[in-house]
């Protein structure tokens, strides 16, 4: 019979914690995901089945204190602003609401266009169908937009033999156009270790760390990881490192020429291509934030917008600073202060430009509202 000291020795005491953490860990995989992950990509591109997409198939995310990427990679408590998240995740692996529709459009990019923390019916692709009245596929993807490969595989299991394809390109990949350019998410035996080695209990014990080493209680060695300014009304704002960084010189000439392969592959299918250009929310924010430093990079989307004579180009980014600088005399944003993304109002005013620019190419659906370019708006 085991005494007291023999307990409390390393060798009869840490097997059994290690065991208890382990089957603990086995039962969280079995609860709701939103009791150990905070936000949906931290466990959807690493668990479960995959298809086409980049997120786990037929997956409901329900998520009522999510907060910012950059919040979480900075660990900034005190910067976090708390809203739900709801997204649901088809049978290919997108996010998109159960339906068994056809499909006239499909909208191809990153995380922008995904609008996990959207409203119901605020997403991109859910503003663009309310002002054009198509029905659009949301293909986004994390990161970075789907393979060519696969945006052909996903237009032929759509059926789709003629229509609109919207790509969504954010000026982050200016600077990173060969990283653009490979598949996102994980395949075959990689996706499987990666799902081996996934822990749910591992995630709560960083939430736990991360509120221990907040900057107050203990220094925050993780602030280092994002960028903080502060707004002219003294509010913090976060940035991604990366959107602090210009474009390579040769971004813009990249870029064109993959649109010009993927417009021409687009065309002999029947397909149009629609390029919508979105700036970072460092690039709406900086003309805004004493002593930032500038980046190139609305002069790199003007110079890939003239790459691209044949192929119809939204450049949002004129428009969204103009609304930024607007909105914040007002107290709004259009981005999250938390997060790398746009809110609502965000894409919004990016909708109303596709609309303004190519809204009489397309069938008008009865009752759509009449939207002003943002300098017609603000002008008054």
């Amino acid at each position: 019979m085991p005494t007291r000291n023999s307990i409390l020795r390393c060798g009869y005491l840490l097997p059994r914690v290690l065991l208890l953490w382990a089957l603990f860990d086995v039962m969280l995989r079995f609860a709701p995901p939103q009791w150990y992950a905070f936000r949906v990509h931290e466990f959807a591109m690493l668990t479960g089945p995959h298809d086409i997409g980049p997120f786990r198939t037929n997956l409901t995310y329900q998520n009522s204190r999510a907060y910012g990427d950059l919040a979480s990679l900075g660990n900034c408590t005190d910067c976090r602003q708390y809203r739900p998240m709801n997204i649901h995740i088809d049978e290919r692996g997108f996010a998109n609401a159960v339906s068994s529709g056809a499909y006239d459009a499909i909208l191809v990019g990153d995380s922008f266009g995904i609008g996990a923390e959207q409203p119901g019916g605020s997403t991109l692709a859910s503003q663009i169908s309310q002002r054009t009245g198509l029905s659009i596929y949301n293909a986004c993807s994390p990161v970075r937009a789907i393979t060519r490969e696969h945006l052909m595989e996903l237009i032929d299991q759509l059926g789709m033999t003629r229509g609109t394809v919207f790509f969504e390109l954010m000026d982050w990949s200016l600077g990173y156009f060969r990283a653009a350019q490979e598949e996102p998410g994980f395949d075959g035996v990689d996706r499987w270790s990666r799902n081996v080695e996934y822990s749910p209990l591992a995630n709560v014990s960083r939430e736990l760390v991360g509120r221990l080493y907040d900057g107050q209680l203990m220094p925050n060695p993780y602030a280092t990881n994002v960028a903080r300014k502060l707004l002219p009304d003294r509010r913090p704002i976060l940035f991604q490192l990366d959107d602090l960084r210009d474009a390579t010189p040769d971004g813009p000439r990249l870029w064109a020429r993959y649109f010009i392969v993927l417009n021409r592959e687009l065309r002999q299918r029947g397909l149009r291509l629609i390029v919508i250009l979105v700036p970072s929310k460092y690039t709406v924010y900086q003309p805004l934030i004493k002593d930032a430093t500038r980046t190139n990079k609305s002069e790199a989307f003007n110079e890939l917008q003239q790459d691209l004579p044949g192929i119809p180009v939204v450049n949002t980014t004129p428009a969204l600073q103009q609304a930024a600088a607007y909105e914040l005399e007002h107290g709004n944003l259009l981005y999250w202060r938390d997060d790398t993304h746009w809110n609502a109002d965000g894409v919004r005013v990016a909708a109303d430009q596709l609309q303004v620019r190519y809204a009489s190419d397309f069938v008008r659906i009865s009752g759509a509202t009449k939207v002003t370019a943002i300098s017609e708006k603000h002008s008054r």
